[in-house]
């Protein structure tokens, strides 16, 4: 077991959802500063994926992080666990490590002069947290280590709630590591067996729930169903990386709505079945560790039915796929457009064939 601390100087990136115009340029926030604390345990190589992937550690943690310039607000927590791969060993005592991390991110909440009220700034209470980083890792006694490196942490509510902000952030991130006992032996890996690349055809699909909002109106909003059908061929290149290129198909049942203002949450009107549907093509990388991987996907639509000339053209997909068995999979997936914004959030399943 051990704790883990550290210091990550972040600066926001992309749409700033801390800009407001009734304060001066030099008092806007642009960096939001956080301190971890963490526990976790390092693999003592008794199992064959401790080998496979370098002796990794995991754990969970807390994070806080702060808004300066005088903006007015509450304290932003976190709550996550990661995964510590170290893929590269330089020296005896240097390492390369990749750290992916997942949880939840809450409290993030500002004064608003205009109102005098709290305002939630990331449009929702409780929102996803998604965070990956690369370090260089010096082990300076048995007991103590210390990590060095660029960290990116992605919040946001998934589109369940508007407005729906997000927030990115990216900084260099400085940590100690504290083993609760020191080291009994040193472990010697164990030469992996020979990767032999491969093909896959995959196919899946998600669905979630999105929330839209009237823009004349904030209290006017509704619920509405979306859903993600894939398919696409994906090669296992190295151990751990698969690229992959395919085709989307998405409904997307806010296509298109309108509200009658005064009616509450109900929606007047939206496109035609046929309207909410669109095409999309893909390409990605997905990293893998173990049963579970880490995926992004970039693509563009190439045909839909509704058009409009404001909508982006471009979307992402960013998430975690976890491998029942050789061929059922099971995925939980953020779908987004202009880079940070959260479109809906998906749970889904698929199926793999692969062959040599």
């Amino acid at each position: 077991m051990f704790t883990r601390m550290g210091f990550s100087p972040a600066h926001i990136v992309a749409t700033n959802p801390f800009l407001s115009s009734d304060m001066p340029a030099d008092q806007q926030t642009r960096w939001v500063p956080g301190i971890t604390v963490e526990i976790g345990r390092q693999t003592d190589g008794s199992c064959d994926w401790h080998h496979l992937y370098g002796l990794p550690a995991y754990g969970v943690g807390v994070s806080v992080a702060s808004a300066g310039n005088g903006v007015d607000i509450s304290q932003p927590l976190d709550a996550y666990t990661f995964f510590s791969w170290p893929f590269a060993r330089p020296s005896e005592r240097v390492q390369v490590t990749t750290d992916f991390g997942m949880g939840l991110s809450w409290n993030w909440k500002a004064f608003n002069q205009q109102t005098r009220a709290l305002r939630s700034v990331l449009g929702s209470d409780v929102n996803v947290r998604i965070d990956w980083g690369f370090y260089l890792r010096y082990v300076a006694t048995p007991q103590t280590s210390v990590y060095a490196g660029v960290d990116f942490t992605h919040r946001s509510n998934g589109g369940v709630r508007q407005p729906d902000q997000g927030l990115n952030v990216i900084g260099p991130s400085v940590s100690l590591r504290h083993n609760l006992a020191p080291a009994a032996r040193a472990i010697s890996l164990k030469k992996p067996p020979p990767f032999r690349p491969s093909w896959e055809l995959v196919v899946g699909g998600g669905a979630g729930v999105k929330n839209v909002m009237e823009p004349g109106n904030p209290t006017e909003r509704h619920n509405f169903g979306a859903f993600d059908g894939s398919a696409g061929v994906q090669r296992h290149f190295y151990r751990y990386g698969k690229i992959a290129a395919g085709a989307d198909v998405i409904y997307d049942g806010a296509t298109g709505a309108r509200f009658n203002a005064g009616s509450g949450a109900n929606a007047q009107s939206r496109a035609a079945f046929g309207d909410r549907l669109a095409v999309g093509l893909y390409g990605g990388y997905e990293h893998v560790i173990g049963r579970f991987s880490a995926l992004v996907q970039l693509g563009s639509i190439v045909a839909d039915g509704f058009q409009d000339a404001n909508a982006s053209r471009l979307y992402q997909k960013y998430g975690w796929r976890y491998q029942v068995n050789d061929n059922v999979y099971g995925v939980f997936a953020v779908r987004a457009i202009e880079d940070r914004k959260a479109d809906f959030l998906e749970f889904g399943a698929g199926y793999r064939k692969r062959w040599r």
